[in-house]
């Protein structure tokens, strides 16, 4: 990504020509850039993306057209949640999601994804906030899998209580350990 971000036609952007930013922005892009968690960097009041190689990877189909790119305008479908993380950011806040739900449009369709998300401003050259810088970790896989587990376990749960059989139990042969359920344990009276 630094190679395309130095290419990058800056411009065409409101922060002008990569030879006239200030040293606060240099800096905090080169951070993003040697990052390798996902990292977005939202400079200015209209949030212009800067990003790294993860990130872009994360963005999918997006990718590359964010680079330089409003980011209300980047992500029009988290647009209001995207301003209120720049709100936040540029009056000092910071901002933690776990797990946060979104609908994106990566890959030209809607998709649902999960999220772990962090923001914190980034400092200008008089030490107020000049950016935000947010940390993007899909958690998607891991959400979907858990939720895949908790409905095979409340079907199996289902199917359990509705029989009238002898409940179920495990027996660890190593340790000579039984664990039941409660149906087992009230049958037999354990």
């Amino acid at each position: 990504m630094a190679d395309r971000i130095r290419a990058h036609d800056w411009s065409s952007t409101p922060l002008g020509p990569i030879e006239s930013w200030p040293q606060s922005l240099k800096t905090a892009t080169g951070l993003v850039v040697a990052s390798p968690v996902p990292i977005v960097m939202l400079w200015g009041s209209q949030g212009v993306m800067i990003y790294n190689d993860a990130y872009s990877i994360f963005a999918g189909g997006r990718h590359p057209q964010l680079l330089g790119c409003n980011v209300l305008e980047g992500w029009p479908e988290v647009a209001d949640f995207n301003a209120n993380v720049m709100k936040v950011g540029l009056a000092g806040g910071t901002l933690a999601y776990k797990d946060q739900e979104l609908t994106l449009h990566r890959h030209g369709r809607p998709e649902q994804v999960w999220m772990n998300l962090d923001y914190w401003p980034v400092p200008g050259e008089d030490g107020a906030p000049a950016g935000v810088i947010a940390t993007v970790v899909e958690t998607t896989e891991r959400v979907a899998a858990e939720r895949r587990q908790a409905a095979t376990n409340e079907r199996l749960e289902i199917a359990l209580s509705a029989g009238r059989g002898v409940g179920t139990w495990d027996w660890d042969v190593a340790t000579d350990r039984v664990v039941a359920d409660a149906r087992f344990a009230e049958i037999y009276g354990v």
